[in-house]
């Protein structure tokens, strides 16, 4: 992956390039920020830049043996990890690695470069699962760092959201990132650093990736061939500085969907104080799997911000689809400042519990009667 093929983030860009220029690559980086901004991919096009045996000064050449070998993600001395799960067949003894899933991993970026945490664990068939760095990662991780280069004279390593790692496996990393063999370049990506060890995040040098500015959304949307003008606006609005948000939205993404009805039907439902149809409403939503219950919550924390900005007059920080405005048109007088913050604070407690495996009926059906609380304010 060159830098070239990755949109906008120039500055960046340079800081990197210049890093390697200057000899001074530091030996455990972490590129952090929100989703969709590119920090993967810029990650992978500074290894394979350092690695590339015949760059230029702005980007990796693309053509010698060992940039062909980065466009597959194969070359020997690049070694990726990143969360798994232990699948429901899993028979050894050991906790499984990023080895056992790393061509699906490959495959995924290939086919889908921002690809996020839970579209991750979607091609892992895992809706009710969330994914860790095992320890028995960590062991392979000093195993493969201690050893010599194959082809590079680098060693490398990416570890995409090392806030997922166990904490046994993140102490055990803890010397290897401190004091790694010379020559050896170790990439983190993160989206949120607040929840990694202060260990590991002393021994590291952060870089913070922004979001992406409206104009590259809309640069890199017109660049893939969408011409109606109406969806590359919706999309533009959504993202929010999130490519991949932007991608979902061209795409029509039916959970997305299925998460706007859900909500809708919801607030309907709460504001009529409808308990028989919220029981019902909240064990259909308690038979989804725990990672579409986050990702509706989460939606679901965003048409409440979009509708408060929509009843505070502010169109130029709305970011609503055409569907969901027609819908906020009429409810966003019921979001204001004084119930606002309370829901918000109601949805984010809900998904703190079901992301530490509470029991979904009774956290969406207290969240539900919160709800009906919260509407009546005036």
């Amino acid at each position: 992956m060159q830098f070239k093929s990755i949109y906008g983030q120039q500055e960046i860009k340079q800081r990197l390039r210049q890093l390697v220029a200057e000899n001074r690559l530091p030996h455990a980086l972490m590129l952090h920020g929100p989703d969709g901004t590119g920090k993967r991919q810029l990650a992978i096009a500074l290894l394979q830049y350092l690695a590339c045996t015949n760059r230029a000064e702005e980007d990796a050449c693309g053509q010698c043996p060992s940039c062909l070998k980065f466009e597959k993600l194969v070359h020997p001395d690049l070694h990726l990890v990143f969360p798994v799960l232990k699948p429901a067949k899993w028979s050894l003894s050991a906790n499984p690695t990023s080895d056992d899933f790393v061509g699906k991993w490959r495959e995924a970026l290939s086919e889908h470069p921002y690809f996020s945490e839970q579209q991750w664990y979607e091609v892992l068939a895992a809706d009710n699962k969330q994914g860790l760095i095992y320890r028995d990662e960590s062991l392979q991780i000093i195993r493969k760092l201690g050893s010599r280069p194959y082809e590079s004279e680098y060693r490398m390593m990416l570890i995409w959201l090392p806030e997922k790692m166990h904490p046994s496996a993140a102490n055990k990393l803890l010397k290897i990132i401190e004091e790694p063999p010379p020559k050896t370049h170790i990439l983190m990506v993160s989206r949120h650093t607040e929840e990694i060890l202060p260990t590991i995040l002393s021994r590291t040098q952060l870089m913070h990736v922004p979001p992406h500015p409206q104009a590259i959304i809309r640069e890199a949307i017109l660049a893939r061939g969408e011409h109606n003008d109406r969806l590359v606006e919706d999309a533009v609005k959504r993202a929010n500085g999130n490519f991949n948000t932007a991608l979902q939205t061209l795409e029509q993404d039916a959970s997305e969907l299925d998460y706007f009805q859900r909500f809708t039907s919801l607030m309907r439902l709460c504001y009529s104080r409808a308990i028989i149809d919220i029981d019902n409403w909240v064990n259909d939503v308690a038979n989804l799997g725990r990672v579409k219950q986050k990702q509706l919550l989460d939606y679901s924390l965003r048409l409440l911000r979009e509708n408060f900005m929509m009843h505070m007059d502010e169109p130029a920080l709305n970011y609503l689809s055409s569907m969901e405005a027609d819908f906020s048109k009429k409810f966003s007088p019921f979001i204001h400042e004084r119930n606002v913050f309370i829901l918000a604070e109601e949805f984010q407690e809900a998904a703190n519990h079901i992301e530490a495996n509470g029991y979904s009926r009774v956290v969406f059906m207290d969240l539900a009667i919160k709800v009906i609380r919260a509407l009546i304010i005036e």
